[in-house]
């Protein structure tokens, strides 16, 4: 199958490594799958790393009448020259392009409308006539919102399907701590550690995160705590400021941007997902999971779809740093669970949520449609 998926999105956040995660798996199972998107975005940078096919001659989060033309002119010749089958927007702006081109322009492939994006749908008019007249199938990335699609918009069963992101687990897998990094970042033999990894952002909850750690270390001292991460719409002097103010700084370690997530990773005993919001595509969640580290996660959004409360790890209340503090404690105390949590977060990524069961979900919905 010849494959296009329009990925125009200007950072590198969950909805873009959905795409190019996909493209990946795509790929592998042997279609010709090409990302399209703006001109030297990290979605295309990475793909184009990965040795996958790009095409970047568009502009499409570019909104005014010139580039409107533009963009369905260059998108109606990179259909008719790739000979392309399916066509599979990640964001409004590409789906609208894509609608238009299929419906007026009378071109004859298959359009797909992935949702990754938090934001509930649009129930407009228009909106509703996209996704139901012109669009053949809709694909969701967290169950909150194929409930919202299904509750919004009239389509059957058989063109709407939720399919959460996948995981390669022969890239992330069980690996010993990296000794000389522990050794480096001040870590004992006796200490275990509890970490974050992400952007540092309100949404991410790292405030709470720090207000549970100091909860645990009222009545558990052989521990330190971990924040990973660049800084976003929070500074980490900011985190570091509130950490003092707490005086559990020598608890602490941060480190900023890491270009392999594994070696930290690999320095968890527990991790921790404590996000307030957002996490339709929770990447950092499977990371943890195939990693064999049992999560302590909150009960937003696509979370708990990966994160089974009791058998790889606890779910807890959004903003209550109590009951994180809680969760923490319990799996601190006994380590029989912490690795029987593990194994299972292990086994979930590799029978649920590997990259190929991930490319297969996609294609096979992809093929109802030919």
């Amino acid at each position: 199958m010849n494959i296009l998926q329009l990925v125009n999105v200007r950072w590198y956040n969950a909805c873009a490594h959905y795409a190019v995660a996909l493209s990946s798996g795509l790929h592998k199972r042997g279609h010709q799958v090409i990302l399209a998107g703006d001109k030297n975005s990290p979605p295309l940078q990475v793909a184009e790393k990965m040795g996958l096919e790009i095409f970047q001659d568009i502009y499409l989060s570019y909104q005014n009448p010139g580039r409107f033309f533009y963009n369905l002119k260059r998108l109606k010749d990179l259909i008719e020259q790739k000979n392309i089958d399916l066509v599979n927007a990640h964001q409004g702006e590409g789906h609208l392009y894509a609608g238009l081109l299929k419906k007026l322009g009378k071109k004859k492939y298959i359009l797909i409308r992935t949702r990754g994006d938090q934001r509930m749908p649009k129930n407009n008019l228009f909106n509703r006539w996209l996704n139901e007249r012109w669009t053949d199938g809709v694909i969701t990335t967290a169950e909150v919102l194929y409930r919202s699609y299904s509750e919004n918009f009239s389509l059957d069963e058989n063109r709407l399907i939720n399919i959460p992101l996948g995981i390669d687990p022969d890239y992330f897998f069980p690996i010993g701590k990296d000794s000389e990094l522990k050794k480096s970042l001040g870590i004992s033999n006796d200490e275990l550690v509890v970490g974050i990894l992400g952007r540092l952002s309100p949404v991410k909850g790292h405030r709470y995160f720090i207000q549970a750690a100091a909860e645990v270390l009222k009545s558990f001292q052989p521990v330190k705590f971990l924040i990973a991460g660049e800084d976003a719409q929070v500074k980490v002097y900011r985190l570091k400021e509130l950490v003092r103010e707490m005086g559990i700084s020598d608890k602490f370690i941060f480190i900023g941007r890491t270009e392999d997530s594994r070696k930290i990773i690999s320095l968890m005993d527990i991790a921790v997902v404590a996000s307030t919001g957002s996490e339709t595509v929770c990447r950092v969640a499977l990371e943890y999971l195939a990693s064999g580290k049992p999560v302590v996660g909150t009960n937003i959004n696509g979370i708990p779809e990966v994160i089974k409360n009791g058998i790889n790890g606890l779910i807890v209340k959004q903003k209550d740093s109590m009951s994180m503090a809680d969760a923490i404690l319990e799996l601190l105390k006994d380590k029989t669970k912490r690795e029987s949590y593990g194994k299972a977060g292990r086994v979930l990524t590799e029978n649920e949520f590997s990259l190929n069961n991930f490319a297969r979900k996609t294609e096979e919905f992809y093929y109802s449609f030919l």
